[in-house]
C-alpha cells in the first residue's frame, strides 16, 4: 500500500507540474489509484490461484497415471494376444510339417507306381511283339493248313 501511495503522490505532483488544476489532478490520481487497486493481485489472490494451479496439476497427474495404467493394460493384452497368435502359428506350422511328410510319402508311392507302370509298359511292348510274331506264325500255319487242305481236296 505504501508503494501505491508513493506512486499516487508522484503522479499528483507530475500532473500539477504539467499545469493540471489541483482538484483535477486529485481526481485523476484517485481514478488511477482505484484502477490500480482493482487490477492488483493480493497475496490471497495469488495463493488461491496457486491452489487452483496445484489442484489442476494434481488432477492432470491423476489422469496421466490412469492413462499410463490403461496403456500398460492395453500393452499387456496386446502381448497376450500376440503370444496366442504365435502359439496358433506354431500349431499351423506343425500341421504343415505333417502334411508335407504325407505328401512326401504320396510322392514316393507315385514314384514307385510310375516305375511299376514303366515296367508294365515294357512288358506290354514285349507282349505286343510276341503277339505279332504269334500272329505271323498263325498266319503261316493257317496258310500251310489251307494249302494242305486244298492239296488234299484237289488231289484226292
Amino acid at each position: 500500500m505504501i508503494l501505491t501511495m508513493m506512486n499516487t503522490h508522484k503522479a499528483y505532483k507530475s500532473l500539477q507540474q504539467a499545469g493540471v488544476d489541483e482538484r483535477q489532478a486529485e481526481v485523476l490520481v484517485e481514478i488511477f489509484a482505484e484502477m490500480q487497486q482493482e487490477h492488483s493481485l493480493t497475496k490471497a489472490d495469488l495463493s488461491q490461484a496457486m491452489e487452483g494451479v496445484v489442484k489442476g496439476q494434481q488432477a492432470l497427474q491423476t489422469r496421466v497415471d490412469r492413462l499410463e495404467d490403461r496403456i500398460d493394460q492395453f500393452e499387456k493384452n496386446v502381448n497376450e494376444r500376440f503370444e496366442h497368435v504365435d502359439k496358433r502359428f506354431a500349431q499351423v506350422d506343425q500341421r504343415f510339417d505333417r502334411v508335407d511328410k504325407r505328401f512326401e510319402k504320396l510322392e514316393a508311392r507315385f514314384d514307385h507306381t510310375d516305375s511299376r507302370i514303366s515296367g508294365m509298359n515294357l512288358d506290354i511292348v514285349g507282349m505286343k511283339k510276341e503277339l505279332q510274331w504269334l500272329k505271323r506264325v498263325m498266319m503261316a500255319a493257317t496258310c500251310a493248313i489251307v494249302l494242305a487242305a486244298s492239296k488234299y481236296i484237289f488231289l484226292t
